[in-house]
């Protein structure tokens, strides 16, 4: 097929699924700002998508010529943002000390057989932020101040097509607006010790699986088992101190007041609901090492492992309530080759197969979920000409707890995604998965997923 109609089938893909999902019904909001929301998602949707480029997607500077990946194109320096440099107010706002940034999420989900129900639903996650240096502003060094706020819309596909525990989309939640994240930081001593507070994403700070987070799954993304870390569809308020002595060493400790009873900064929907307990707060460390070679291996690499404990009360799978629960999990992530030779100047490697391996546990009586392994391999830049497009395939099987009483024992999720970088403001990644026992009582199902990721 040639080329030209390959991009046309995708631009038809892409509007298909963006418009149904822009268009489907919705309960109504109590905010006029969440509706306001809604209507700039479309009104950016639909512009975006009369403005996808119909060849060769790579940047070129002003003689023609391919800009390197990672590199600005002279003038703004605001190509990777779809709106640009504001007429050169972005950059004074960033002299000063300040970045604003925002992000728009089209998602259309497709489930073509088995699960609770075949069909198709979408959604929609726009994210704006602004970050301060306080440094530059205030001329408190090592600080810096970050405030965000995120509506995620339409209907969660999980709980309306699959029926799977560990969520196949890591946006995967009921509508909600809120503001996200909210929080102050301040680095102490050369950068060694750092302490965060505020109401921010704990999966920034524990779990991370780095070289899962391309993938769309959210088994990828946090150990399923750590499942009351304040994390999307909810942050909540905590506390961090960070030590970092070396390079190759660190260690974590966390406090969130991680349990449904928390509000704070939600404007619309229940967010919280997502936590299973109406008390208590969430302790959490980790610590990591990491490499820049491994035996046989010249890449880097980390190894993290963690542990938690919450003191709320919980509902046991069996009947009755217990007091508290704990957990682990170790994280390991591990490049496994690049391209021979070094990247330009002042341009980060980026191409490369990248792999990571992680597990975790907790306690049988309060979680359905209650150990779990995943693994997943991705390549980025498998072609030099397109050097930011990536490839991956991940498997994550979860155990399912006993005492949920459910007739299969586990459940798995294998995914396969495309990366597509058409501008470097703009990316569609088309994803599909295959669910075995979905939810542990389901039949096998066969979901697809067509992302549209928009930087403005």
């Amino acid at each position: 097929m040639p080329k030209n109609s390959i991009l046309a089938l995708v631009r038809a893909l892409l509007f298909s699924y963006s418009w149904r999902l822009m268009n489907a019904p919705r309960r109504k909001f109590a905010f006029a700002s969440s509706r306001f929301a809604r209507r700039a998602a479309r009104a950016f949707a639909c512009t975006l998508l009369v403005s996808l480029p119909h060849g060769n997607a790579q940047t070129t500077g002003s003689d023609g010529k391919p800009i390197q990946s990672g590199t600005a194109a002279a003038g703004s320096g605001f190509d990777d943002k779809a709106t640009g440099d504001w007429d050169g107010a972005r950059k004074r706002l960033q002299d000063a000390g300040i970045s604003i940034n925002s992000q728009l999420i089209l998602e259309g989900f497709d489930n073509m057989r088995g699960g609770l129900r075949t069909g198709a639903v979408g959604s929609t996650t726009f994210d704006l932020n602004i970050t301060v240096d306080t440094g530059r502003t205030l001329g408190l060094n090592g600080g810096s101040f970050y405030a965000g706020i995120e509506d995620h819309a339409f209907r969660n596909p999980s709980t309306a097509l699959t029926g799977d525990l560990q969520f196949f989309d890591k946006n995967n939640a009921d509508p909600y607006l809120q503001v996200f994240e909210l929080w102050y930081q301040q680095l102490l001593f050369d950068g060694r010790f750092r302490i965060k507070l505020g109401k921010f994403d704990g999966n920034t700070e524990f779990g991370v699986i780095d070289n899962g987070l391309f993938f769309l799954t959210s088994a990828a993304q946090l150990p399923p088992s750590f499942f009351l870390l304040p994390t999307t569809p909810d942050p909540m308020p905590g506390a961090l101190v960070s030590y970092t002595p070396v390079k190759s060493w660190y260690t974590n400790f966390g406090v969130f007041y991680s349990n449904r009873s928390d509000t704070f900064g939600d404007l619309d929907g229940h967010p919280q609901n997502a936590q299973p307990t109406a008390n208590g707060v969430l302790f959490a460390g980790e610590t990591g090492f990491l490499w820049d070679s491994a035996p046989f291996l010249n890449a880097n690499g980390n190894l993290k492992l963690g542990v938690w404990g919450h003191t709320g009360t919980f509902t046991r799978l069996g009947g009755g309530t217990r007091v508290g629960a704990q957990g682990w999990y170790a994280i390991l992530n591990q490049t496994l080759w690049t391209p021979p030779g070094d990247p330009p100047p002042g341009v980060a490697q980026t191409r490369g197969v990248r792999a990571y391996l992680e597990g975790g546990s907790t306690q049988s009586s309060v979680s359905n979920l209650d150990w779990n392994i995943s693994g997943g391999l991705s390549w980025t830049g498998p072609c030099a000409m397109r050097p930011d497009d990536a490839v991956g395939l991940s498997a994550s099987s979860a155990h399912i707890s006993p005492q949920a009483g459910l007739p299969y024992s586990g459940e798995v999720a294998i995914e396969a995604l495309y990366r597509i970088q058409l501008r470097k403001w703009a990316g569609i990644a088309p994803d599909l998965q295959y669910i075995i026992h979905p939810g542990g009582r389901y039949p096998n199902a066969l979901v697809g997923t067509l992302q549209l990721t928009v930087q403005f």
